[in-house]
C-alpha cells in the first residue's frame, strides 16, 4: 500500500475546459458584485459597531428601522455565542484528553512481501512475481484461485 503524500511533478495536471467568453464575463461580473456586497456588509458592521456614522450606516439603519446600538447588540450576541461554543469545545477537548489520554495516530503497515502474498493461497508465486515486476501484465486466464464457499 503506498502512503499518501504529494504527487510527483509529472502527475500534476490542470483541468482545462472550453468556456465561452460570455460565460467568463458573466461569472466575473457576478463574482465582483458579490465581493462588493460582502465588502459593504463588513464596512456596515464595522462602522455601526464602532459608532462611525457614514452614509452607508444611515441608509441601512433607515431601511431596517434600526440604530447603531442594535447592531452593537447583535455583534455582542454573536461574539458571546462564539465564546460559549469555543469554551464548550475546549472543555470537551480537556475532558477527552484526561479520559482517553494521548492517543497514538494510525501508522501505515509495513510493505507486504511476495512470500506473504503467496501464503494467502489466492495466486501462485509466478503470477505474483509477474504482477510485481512488470508495469503491464496480460494473463490468458484469471490467475486468482476462487475461494471455497461454505454452504449453510
Amino acid at each position: 500500500m503506498a502512503q499518501s503524500g504529494p504527487r510527483l511533478e509529472e502527475e500534476n495536471f490542470i483541468i482545462t475546459g472550453n468556456r465561452s467568453w460570455f460565460h467568463v464575463i458573466v461569472d466575473t461580473l457576478f463574482t465582483l458584485i458579490f465581493w462588493a456586497y460582502s465588502l459593504l456588509v463588513v464596512v456596515f458592521f464595522l462602522s455601526a459597531t464602532f459608532g462611525f456614522n457614514t452614509i452607508l450606516t444611515q441608509i441601512v439603519n433607515a431601511a431596517f428601522n434600526t440604530v447603531n446600538q442594535d447592531i452593537r447588540d447583535l455583534v455582542l450576541l454573536g461574539l458571546a455565542v462564539f465564546l460559549i461554543f469555543y469554551a464548550l469545545l475546549f472543555i470537551n477537548r480537556l475532558y477527552n484528553k484526561k479520559k482517553f489520554g494521548v492517543l497514538k495516530r494510525r501508522h501505515y503497515p509495513d510493505a507486504v512481501t511476495n512470500i506473504e502474498l503467496a501464503s494467502l493461497g489466492l495466486m501462485d508465486e509466478d503470477a505474483i512475481e509477474k504482477l510485481q515486476n512488470s508495469d503491464y501484465a496480460v494473463f490468458e486466464t484469471n490467475p486468482i484461485t476462487p475461494l471455497e464457499r461454505k454452504k449453510w
